[in-house]
């Protein structure tokens, strides 16, 4: 599969994140053509991303035009089955953000199966961006320019909102992964075609270590069937103290649960295995309700004697609720979704920031 792979030019741990992916293709023998428009660009004129962008507008249009044909070409010539190409959709600089309208190239010279957008938390990004070690002009002047919370959010925001217009003119599905997700997630992707995708919601709030461990179980578990979106795979940051910028660190949160992973999603899977308290949290109903909206599949696994007529009649299709793991993963097959089988030695492909699910 040709998967277009988008995200923030700066700040992300893009690179070393496709890296593990071809290393997935390498343990199974399967060649994976990877193309980094960037990098190709500066490789092809000598020239950094700075003095690409100190050029004319219209200039830097035909640059990227000329490498998209080169790209097309050389999948062309190797009859290229599985590919990622790499490339922003957005660009930060001096204060602008220029948008790479780049969709009829990507139309006529990639022909992406796929867009994956990458993404992480805004704190994680900032300090990136503070920290970089990178020596080129570009990376220096984004250092400098010390970006705020918000404007990183507004960054991120601007990159997805681009990629899925990208992915709408391509006809072809849009999907947003944190980079703490294990790689496994893009590989999937490259590996299989039609990959059901999966968004998991439960309690963030409270996390009891003895229950957190059987959601995580669930969770693993259910990777085995697709792509799986988690929400704990972006961390919210607890030191930001500045009023407004926590203030879109929320709404930019709430955003992307909604709209970025469950409005992209097949299905919503709801974990609730506590018999007891804590009730249902506000967080899971409003993403059960915008699956419905947006007419997803809705599962919910919850024990029996907590039921609702409000969850079982409005918010999950009648016999969509489970007393347990095993008769969620037991219905799951009756209709018709299978465990893909990926090697151990796949699994295994180190990725240390990857969450850890037991």
């Amino acid at each position: 599969m040709r998967v277009l792979v988008t995200g923030m030019v700066a700040g992300l741990n893009h690179e070393e994140y496709v890296q593990r992916v071809l290393e997935m293709g390498r343990i199974e023998g399967r060649e994976i053509r990877h193309y980094n428009l960037v990098r190709d660009l500066e490789r092809t004129g000598e020239k950094k991303l700075d003095r690409l962008l100190g050029a004319t507008n219209y200039l830097f249009q035909v640059l990227r035009e000329r490498e998209y044909r080169k790209i097309g070409y050389d999948l062309l010539k190797h009859d290229a089955k599985d590919a990622i190409i790499h490339v922003p959709a957005t660009i930060e600089w001096n204060r602008i953000n220029i948008k790479l309208k780049d969709h009829e190239e990507i139309a006529e010279y990639i022909k992406p199966d796929v867009v994956v957008t990458l993404i992480d938390a805004e704190w994680v990004i900032q300090k990136r961006l503070r920290q970089t070690t990178e020596q080129n002009e570009f990376f220096q002047r984004i250092k400098e320019q010390d970006h705020t919370i918000h404007e990183i959010l507004s960054w991120m925001n601007e990159e997805v909102s681009l990629s899925e217009d990208w992915a709408d003119y391509l006809n072809v599905p849009h999907y947003v992964i944190p980079v703490n997700q294990h790689p496994l997630s893009l590989y999937k992707l490259v590996r299989d075609s039609n990959v059901p995708s999966f968004y998991v919601s439960y309690s963030m709030t409270h996390a009891e270590p003895a229950i957190r461990s059987e959601i995580n179980k669930c969770i693993k578990r259910l990777t085995n069937y697709g792509l799986v979106i988690d929400p704990q795979a972006i961390e919210i940051g607890s030191n930001v103290e500045d009023a407004h910028e926590k203030e879109a660190v929320y709404a930019y949160t709430v955003h992307r649960d909604l709209h970025w992973f469950v409005g992209k999603v097949d299905a919503v899977v709801a974990i609730h295995p506590y018999e007891e308290r804590p009730p249902l949290s506000t967080g899971m109903m409003d993403e059960l309700g915008h699956a419905r909206d947006y007419l997803k599949r809705r599962y919910m696994i919850f024990p029996p004697k907590n039921l609702s007529p409000f969850t079982t009649d409005s918010y999950i299709e009648k016999g969509h609720v489970y007393s347990g793991m095993d008769d969620f993963f037991k219905d799951l097959e009756s209709e018709g979704f299978q465990s893909y089988n990926y090697p151990q030695a796949v699994r295994d492909v180190e990725w240390a920031s990857a969450i850890k699910l037991e």
